[in-house]
């Protein structure tokens, strides 16, 4: 993907960028979602297209000054894949490949409701406008299948992407050879939420979900460090810092928890609404457990 030499536009200069670990960046989408920048001493890997406010690419290829990359997708959601339209490629798991079919599709309108309701609910100024910097895809890129395992050689590292079903069903996460640290898009985080598309029952869901957080776990200081987990929303925790290394076991104990029976159910507001509505979440430490689909007290409790 070549560079372009142009001016920057306004939202994109504003955007915030920190190197939080060696050669790892993380660029902040006003807080809708964070991407990450990984750069090698030959290639890059940028990791997720957020919303798509401004021109992302523009930052990217100014920064990495010609150097080679690729696009990788963590999953399917309209707010990690939304600006995916200008780039020419971009990599993701064959099991998130429907993302045309989800209510979380990258349409403009998602996108801009997406913005609109993160701008409301943080109460903040923002210096771009949703209906001006947040445009329709120019085209759509080619989607290459990414696989479990699939390593990227950037030169000086690696980083290994690995299938991590929960959040959605092809959600992958990243584990960076050279800082040993893990990017894991919303494959783990403090309000965390379950797809209903992994099985036709709640409890087969769960059960799938807990498979693969356990089998990332198992990787722990011999595949990444625990202590340089980031997830892709910054909203639990500064921008720039990692996850606090409880968070994963917590959420592992929760749906533990959910499976056993003996998890705590509470209703609570749903960040994501615009209406002020409440969802029902499993609580667990430091962890919140909802679905998107359903409602996992009645769900679970059904045994289906």
């Amino acid at each position: 993907m070549g560079d372009r030499q142009r001016e920057a536009p306004d939202a994109c200069v504003a955007m915030p960028c920190v190197e939080c670990e060696s050669g790892i960046y993380e660029i902040d989408e006003f807080d809708c979602a964070s991407c990450f920048l990984v750069e090698g001493t030959e290639r890059a890997l940028l990791i997720d297209t957020g919303v798509g406010i401004g021109d992302l690419r523009w930052l990217v290829e100014n920064r990495l000054a010609g150097k080679p990359y690729e696009v990788i997708a963590t999953h399917k959601h309209g707010d990690h894949i939304g600006g995916a339209g200008w780039f020419d490629n971009i990599w993701i798991h064959p099991a998130d490949a429907d993302w045309e079919n989800d209510d979380t599709q990258p349409s403009l309108s998602f996108r801009r409701d997406y913005a609109k309701l993160i701008r409301s609910r943080e109460g903040k100024q923002y210096p771009y406008d949703p209906e001006k910097d947040i445009r329709p895809w120019p085209k759509a890129p080619s989607f290459r299948a990414l696989s479990d395992g699939q390593c990227f050689d950037l030169g000086g590292r690696t980083v290994t992407a690995y299938h991590c079903p929960g959040h959605t069903p092809g959600e992958i996460v990243l584990v960076d050879s050279l800082t040993k640290t893990l990017l894991c898009g919303d494959a783990c985080n403090c309000n965390w939420l379950l797809s209903g598309d992994l099985d036709p029952s709640m409890r087969g869901c769960v059960e799938k979900a807990l498979w693969a957080l356990k089998r990332l776990m198992s990787m722990g200081d011999k595949g990444y460090d625990p202590k340089k987990v980031f997830n892709f929303h910054h909203d639990f925790r500064p921008f720039g810092h990692p996850l606090a290394p409880e968070v994963m076991t917590d959420l592992a104990a929760g749906l533990e928890a959910m499976l056993q029976g003996t998890a705590v159910y509470e209703e609570v507001p749903d960040s994501l609404s615009s209406t002020g509505a409440l969802k029902t979440i499993a609580r667990s430490g430091s962890v919140m457990i909802s679905c998107m689909q359903r409602n996992i007290r009645e769900d679970m409790a059904r045994r289906a």
